[in-house]
């Protein structure tokens, strides 16, 4: 087994591409981002590699940059990590911290799951590593609002330029 050919594969637009980014690849990027989420599964599941230590695609991301990476461990179910980062991606809305947004998010799960989905195969793989603070996103109202503002402000400078020239 060859962790550092492990990677993550994107839509081909055509048979001549590969479109996969490796491991390997990875490690040698400059990432600058707060949170990356990697539900594939066992995305956080080291291997050790001789020479290298422990590796995989959650520690190739931390190590090229990404603040927090949110990762699973095992082989987790689609539906379940699918409804888990929908209430995660809710909560991270909200302003809650990354382990808290991922801590309600499992709670919400939980108590909408029923069967043997309520077993901890279904939910407990997901795990965040890193840093934990709250994303501060700006909605698109704000962005809205701006915009609005903005063309009100280049309305009234218009009206007011045309009526110092009549």
């Amino acid at each position: 087994m060859t962790p550092e050919l492990s990677r993550l594969i994107f839509a081909k637009t055509n048979e001549n591409e590969d479109n996969s980014l490796y491991t390997y690849e990875i490690y040698n990027e400059s990432l600058n981002s707060n949170l990356a989420i990697l539900t594939a599964c066992e995305t956080g599941k080291p291997t050790y590699q001789s020479g290298e230590g422990m590796i995989s695609l959650a520690h190739a991301f931390n190590y090229a940059g990404s603040e927090s990476i949110l990762t699973s461990l095992w082989e987790i179910d689609e539906k379940s990590s699918s409804e888990i980062i929908k209430f995660f991606y809710q909560n991270i809305k909200k302003g809650l911290p990354k382990d808290k947004a991922l801590q309600q998010a499992k709670l919400s799960y939980i108590n909408k799951a029923n069967g043997r989905t309520l077993h901890p195969q279904y939910w407990a793989g997901l795990v965040l590593i890193g840093d934990t603070t709250p994303i501060h996103l700006k909605s698109s109202m704000d962005m809205a609002w701006y915009f609005i503002i903005g063309m009100l402000i280049i309305i009234a400078a218009y009206f007011i330029l045309k009526k110092r020239n009549t």
